[in-house]
């Protein structure tokens, strides 16, 4: 029944102010009528200018009749009480539609009983003016986006109405705080005719052309991206692979943002001869080298066999020992190069660790005397004759390159010093000899050929030498005594021997194994390891090796967190992320006890806390930890102050506002810096509770006031927030990157939105992972920001969605975020990481980008994240590393529970799969969930525990839990 009611204009105006006081009193925040009645603040749109020579326009008003019901596909009646809030506009009516007895509709307050059958609603009458400002301008990432994304993305993206400053809006509150409802963008509303909104169940049409609820459902053709993983067969690194091009691939890519570096575009795979280094050297995909961005030797090594065509690159079993094969008028050539001591002595030293704790590696400060070789082994093989040429060019315009003969071998030399920039050893058969000489004072450089006949069934093969720094004429013979095959097994030892120092995972999957070895010499390249001008040991953290400024420490979030934390710490090599530890502070923290760097980002502090926590709980390392203590302390206080600081805000109550990051570096309230205060306050918080700390409670108690603060203030932000669009058709809630900005921020910096983003705050734990903001996040990210729907931003090194998967228990959304993250971070044979995927210089090497894949790989496998005190093993397996007869090995994977070795063998063909789990320190989980994901989803029949019958398992979710107290090692068998 529809009951009309016609107030006079007096009783309108009455009601209306009565009203609009009851809704502030509801909401709990006077302060959410001016924030949509205002202007966003003027930082948002301080770089959009306006065009100088316009002329103001009239506004025209504009008057819309919308209708809003409830109820549709409740199941149960249940109660909902609904509030209306605008901006600039004005609500002039009201209509109560199909209401019952009992229901009250008040101006703009409805308290209803809807749902199970019985919809009820209301009509209103709008006016506002039409916005005269121009629309914003697109960032460049963003309008990237809008030109590559899906058509159906694209253009939801444009339709958003933070583009339109000013663009009018009705908050609808369903909550008596503010912190549940949302805003409708009214004109999108009447381009679109309707809106349903299934998590509100609540249904938005234009009241004089009503859509009816059932046509409009019909209608909505699409599918969410979540939903379609739900449906679809697993993920596999092969979907991958032929989704996103291989970056730097000559057969696939050539784009114009490509980074270039000493005359080479494009790709580059960094290696070292040993870790902490000066001397790192680049190789393209054609086999060209280049010293890294602060090497203090500068070169050019290039290839030139004229005509030549690319067949292929990759690196060996993992390891940094790269191949490239090139092919001209059928012959074949393949070239195999790494980096390697030159001293004979230095290389047959293996992997470190054997220094004192605490003390820098390798030998502090040593590492501007670790002089390196560079090996180019070139074999060619086929028919006929061959000329295979190279080039030398010095990056020194005082400086002359010449070919001589030194101790019987021909060598590239400086022609004013004698010192040796090249060794060539060639086979017999093959003659060497230079090129016309080149007059060129700007860029001196040398050109030479290597000759010969090629024999059917034989192969050619030619090593050259290019040591960096430059060797002096009598160092010349120290060069001449290194072998190419002796180096080679050296520089293989060392890298193994790194290897054999930490956690050892090996799954199914060959490319997954390489990734992971990969990994780690990614991160070990990277340090500078110098003495600075006052003959002080310093170790410069770059953020890669081949962009941005080298010296100091400037991207501490980067480093603590990406690479200190979840590669060092995740896989056990505490002892040199404790000296990296250092060198940040050493070089970032203020005398207030901030960390500083780049930009100072808001993060930089907190990120510091969260890493050395994590390190702690992991290691439980006290030595280490109390050396790190002090400064560590100082970092906390400055925190607690800055939680302080922000109860005190006007603008913010409780909230930290800070710098974004280099290019959002308004302080404003940003979700990036709010999560990892939470995070890294509870995390430092609990580390200071396990060492014994008197602090360690009441830390954890600041964090966990502040986090009820921030989930409340991006509730009210995401309710003030225009709702965003999903791919079937339906509209949701969106969660704004900046607490006081409520809306998509197209104009500023993508970062800003996606990479540090407002799903931090789901991966940290700084809102629920499994509530309704994160669900709103994820369907948006998913559906609208990542590029074409493939699961990545682009600054892949933030994946942070794969980790609120997991802690959804959602294992097929965290299973396509990890192949999709493989195929889009990382070179797909060379398996080196890129810092931006489209749009922006693709700076490559950056092992942060390693450290955020490896954290989502070992946590499929082994985490803490199913709940506190509790282990979870095998959570997101993929399905095809259970195929019978495969088997996953982990060795002393660090926990928070201790060291843990874990053996999965799979029989399924005979109907089985055992696990071994074995502690090996004396903590131990108050419970081990353990979850075998049968590889053609068979039902769990039944479970044994070291050969006793089990009974506490779910076979709906293919989990088995079990008392972390029981005897070590545990023998699980399931059978199907």
């Amino acid at each position: 029944m529809t009951r009309l009611f016609e107030p006079t204009c007096a009783e309108r105006t009455n009601r209306k102010r009565r009203a609009r006081a009851a809704v502030l009193r509801m909401a709990g925040m006077a302060s959410l009528l001016s924030s949509l009645a205002a202007a966003e603040p003027e930082s948002v749109d301080r770089q959009i200018p306006s065009d100088p020579g316009a002329e103001s326009a009239t506004p025209t008003n504009v008057h819309l009749q919308i209708r809003l019901s409830w109820g549709h596909q409740s199941a149960a009646e249940r109660q909902f009480a609904i509030a209306f809030v605008t901006n600039n506009t004005e609500i002039s009516r009201i209509r109560p539609v199909d209401f019952e007895a009992g229901d009250r509709g008040e101006e703009l307050l409805c308290d209803t009983r809807a749902g199970g059958g019985d919809v009820d609603g209301v009509t209103l009458d709008l006016a506002w003016s039409e916005p005269i400002q121009p629309r914003r301008k697109v960032q460049s990432i963003w309008q990237y986006l809008l030109e590559h994304g899906t058509a159906e993305q694209v253009a939801r993206l444009k339709d958003d109405p933070g583009l339109q400053p000013g663009a009018p809006l009705l908050a609808v509150l369903t909550n008596p705080d503010g912190t549940r409802g949302f805003s409708i963008g009214l004109e999108q509303l009447a381009r679109h005719g309707a809106m349903w909104l299934p998590e509100h169940d609540l249904f938005a049409t234009l009241a004089d052309a009503p859509v009816e609820f059932a046509t409009h459902l019909a209608s909505l053709k699409g599918e969410r991206v979540l939903d379609r993983v739900k449906r679809e067969p697993e993920s596999t690194l092969a979907d991958w692979t032929s989704r996103w091009e291989d970056f730097g691939n000559p057969k696939q890519w050539d784009k114009s943002w490509e980074t270039s570096w000493l005359g080479v575009k494009g790709h580059l795979v960094g290696t070292v001869a040993r870790h902490g280094s000066l001397y790192k050297f680049g190789v393209d995909r054609w086999a060209n080298v280049r010293p890294d961005y602060a090497s203090p030797h500068r070169f050019r090594f290039d290839i030139l066999w004229d005509g030549s065509q690319w067949s292929a690159q990759r690196i060996v079993d993992g390891l940094p020992v790269i191949v490239t094969r090139l092919e001209r008028d059928g012959q074949r050539c393949q070239i195999e190069q790494f980096a390697a001591p030159i001293s004979v002595e230095s290389a047959l030293e293996q992997c470190p660790l054997t220094r004192p704790a605490g003390t820098l590696s390798p030998g502090g400060g040593e590492g501007e005397k670790s002089e390196s070789v560079f090996f180019t082994k070139v074999q060619i093989t086929g028919t006929g004759p061959v000329r295979f040429g190279f080039r030398l060019a010095t990056e020194n315009t005082n400086r002359h390159p010449e070919l001589r003969s030194l101790g019987g071998r021909p060598c590239v030399v400086d022609r004013e010093t004698g010192a040796v920039w090249l060794m060539i050893e060639t086979d017999p058969g093959l003659t060497l000899t230079a090129r016309e000489p080149i007059a060129d004072d700007k860029d001196p450089r040398i050109e030479l050929d290597c000759a010969g006949e090629l024999v059917p069934g034989e192969t050619r093969t030619l090593v050259i030498k290019l040591p960096s720094p430059v060797v002096l004429p009598q160092g010349a013979s120290e060069l001449a005594a290194l072998d190419v095959v002796h180096a080679r097994e050296e520089t293989v030892r060392y890298w193994e021997n790194w290897l054999a120092q930490g956690a050892r995972f090996e799954v199914p999957e060959p490319a997954v194994n390489d990734l992971f070895r990969a990994n780690l010499w990614h991160a070990l390249m990277l340090p500078r390891h110098r003495t600075d001008e006052h003959g002080v040991a310093r170790i410069d953290l770059p953020y890669s090796n081949f962009a941005y400024g080298q010296f100091n420490a400037d991207w501490p979030i980067n480093q603590a967190v990406y690479v200190d934390y979840m590669l060092y710490g995740l896989r056990g090599h505490f002892a040199v992320a404790e000296e990296e530890f250092a060198a940040m502070f050493h070089s970032q923290q203020k005398p207030d006890g901030r960390v500083g760097g780049y930009a100072e980002w808001g993060v930089y502090s907190p990120s510091m806390l969260y890493s050395i926590g994590q390190n702690f709980l992991l290691s439980r390392d006290r030595a280490s930890f109390e050396r790190l203590l002090s400064a560590s302390l100082k970092a906390l206080d400055w925190c607690l102050a800055e939680v302080k600081r922000g109860q005190m805000l006007e603008n913010a109550p409780g909230l930290i506002v800070a710098p974004l990051n280099d290019l959002s570096q308004d302080a404003r309230a940003w979700a990036f810096p709010n999560a990892y205060f939470v995070a890294g306050l509870e995390l430092f918080g609990r580390a200071l509770e396990a060492y014994g700390h008197p602090r360690g409670k009441s830390v954890q108690t600041v964090a966990e006031q502040l986090r009820g603060d921030v989930e409340r203030a991006f509730a009210r932000a995401s309710v003030q927030s225009p709702v965003v669009q999903l791919a079937d058709g339906t509209w949701n809630n969106y969660v704004p990157c900046d607490a006081l900005t409520p809306r998509r921020l197209l104009d500023l910096w993508y970062p800003t939105d996606v990479d540090t983003g407002a799903l931090h705050l789901s991966r940290l734990s700084a809102i629920d992972p499994r509530g309704w903001l994160s669900s709103a996040l994820l369907h948006d990210h998913e559906d609208n920001l990542f590029l074409n729907q493939w699961g990545m931003a682009n600054e892949p090194v933030y994946n942070q969605q794969a980790t609120a998967y997991l802690l959804r228990d959602e294992p097929e959304a965290a299973i396509r975020a990890f192949y999709s993250m493989m195929a889009c971070a990382f070179s797909h044979q060379q398996l080196s990481p890129l810092e931006h995927r489209w749009a922006w210089g693709q700076y490559y090497g950056p092992p942060s980008t390693d450290g955020a894949w490896f954290e989502l790989y070992r946590n499929l496998l082994v985490n803490e994240l199913a709940d506190d005190g509790t282990l979870f093993i095998g959570q997101a397996t993929p399905r095809a590393w259970l195929a019978n007869g495969q088997r996953i090995t982990i060795d002393r994977a660090p926990t928070h529970f201790g060291p843990v070795n874990l053996r999965i063998e799979s029989a399924v063909a005979a109907g089985s799969v055992t696990a071994q789990i074995e502690f090996l320190s004396d903590r131990r989980p108050d419970q081990v969930w353990l979850r075998f994901r049968h590889p053609d989803k068979a039902r769990l029949r039944s479970v044994s525990l070291n050969g006793e019958a089990w009974s506490d398992f779910d076979a709906e979710r293919e989990l088995i839990r079990i008392a972390g107290k029981n005897a070590s090692p545990f023998r699980v068998v399931a059978r199907y």
